[in-house]
């Protein structure tokens, strides 16, 4: 919003100046994304949550009105009060366009939510504490009996290599590609809840197979573990299935026409990479029906997926040294962001997944990815220590960065003695943590 991508005639100031992007203060470094971070972190800072209930009261609470609002200097004029003037009741037509004109043009203030009591101010973070603080002693761990084999299943699905949460279910995906659901049930009695399991059911391959994922992420599988005939083998487990082969959507079309649901129904995506064909594969949560079997558009096989908070776009890690970026069930919106590169050499095609953007920057394969599209950063990070950063919108790199292996500092370049990242994560604040082979 305060950049003029489109690059709009906004005019010229008195001096002859265009007017094109906003005008910053100095602190702010001529970034938009900076000014916006320092003023995320001054809206959510415990000096704001600490005073906000006074602002509420000014607005919709005691001081909107009466003598608390003269006590508070918060008086308007009195046709900006809600159900101050009956319009219906005018029946002189000057006087009635004359008021409706001051409302159309001065505004009014919003209803009155409160009329006695000040809203209570918000609870301290400290006065509230962690749940693990607070129900150390009562907190349970749920081991299902089909994930080791227990006497009701003569079948054990092995350990669990990913876990989503999705409003009152719970998804373990099993490293012989088991996909179980569980419901968390509150009961009076057990703290915090226990869980009852409701579907089993397996990510299915092309051919219907359950082909088994080619992403190296070296579960340390020991020579002495033992496996039944029939269940998962160790080669299998040694491919190590990870926890960013997986990731759940609801769909950019489901979103826009406001399909909200409660419980796992088609509705929702699993989408998983990592397979021997090097395809993408998108299957509904509820039946692991397959609606999409296709080329991931990387050479080679893909190493990570990440999908940004509103379900509608996707990145991807490849063994190429790119990433990709994709927009899920949603044509309009991938049209208008696919740039001029993809556009001519794989042209426009409407489907369920439609790549937007491949973005460059590494020299080495691809093994995490992370995403905010609140802040439009994806960063990803390879084999070789690089970390790079790019825009979603526009797909352009933003920098790259390292950390240096024998010194640890971080060094805004590309890798040359650099360790390899294995997992990173972003805050919405800006600040992310990247996790290096190294254990730092």
């Amino acid at each position: 919003m305060f950049i003029n991508t489109n690059d709009f005639p906004l005019g010229q100031t008195q001096s002859k100046i265009p007017i094109s992007n906003v005008k910053l203060p100095p602190w702010a470094k001529e970034s938009p994304h900076e000014f916006i971070r320092i003023h995320r972190l001054a809206l959510e800072s415990e000096y704001v949550s600490n005073n906000l209930h006074h602002w509420i009261d000014l607005i919709f609470g005691y001081k909107q009105r009466g003598p608390a609002a003269a006590a508070n200097h918060n008086v308007f004029h009195y046709l900006s009060y809600e159900g101050s003037v009956d319009l219906d009741k005018i029946s002189d037509e000057v006087t009635r366009q004359a008021t409706e004109s001051h409302i159309q043009n001065f505004g009014q203030t919003p209803s009155q939510l409160m009329v006695k009591d000040p809203h209570p101010p918000r609870s301290r973070v400290e006065d509230d504490g962690p749940l693990l603080e607070k129900n150390l002693q009562a907190l349970r761990c749920h081991t299902p009996a089909k994930q080791f084999g227990g006497s009701r299943n003569a079948e054990a699905n092995g350990p669990v290599i990913s876990l989503h949460a999705l409003g009152e279910y719970v998804f373990a995906i099993y490293s012989d590609l088991s996909f179980c659901s569980y419901k968390i049930h509150f009961i009076r009695g057990v703290v915090p809840f226990t869980f009852k399991a409701e579907k089993t059911r397996h990510i299915i391959s092309r051919k219907g197979s359950r082909s088994l994922s080619a992403v190296w992420h070296a579960l340390n599988v020991e020579d002495d573990i033992p496996f039944e005939a029939d269940s998962t083998s160790k080669e299998a487990v040694s491919l190590g299935l990870g926890n960013s082969s997986f990731a759940i959507s609801l769909g950019g079309s489901a979103k826009l026409s406001g399909s909200a649901v409660n419980s796992a129904d088609s509705s929702y995506l699993l989408l998983s990479c990592g397979y021997f064909d090097n395809c993408l594969k998108v299957q509904t949560l509820d039946s692991s029906s397959l609606r999409y079997n296709q080329n991931g558009g990387h050479r080679g096989q893909i190493n990570c997926l990440q999908v940004g908070e509103d379900g509608t776009v996707m990145v991807t890690g490849g063994q190429d040294s790119t990433c990709r970026v994709w927009v899920i069930d949603h044509d309009s919106f991938a049209s208008s962001l696919t740039d001029g590169y993809v556009y001519s050499s794989l042209g426009f095609e409407s489907g369920l997944l439609r790549c937007c953007h491949v973005l460059l920057g590494h020299v080495s394969p691809i093994t995490c990815v992370a995403m905010s599209t609140k802040l439009d950063v994806i960063i990803s990070g390879s084999e070789d220590g690089s970390i790079c950063i790019h825009n979603i919108r526009s797909g352009k790199f933003v920098r790259s960065l390292h950390v240096d292996a024998s010194t640890k500092e971080v060094k805004h370049s590309c890798a040359i003695n650099g360790i390899s990242v294995r997992k990173l994560a972003i805050h919405v604040d800006g600040t992310f943590v990247a996790n290096f082979s190294d254990e730092s």
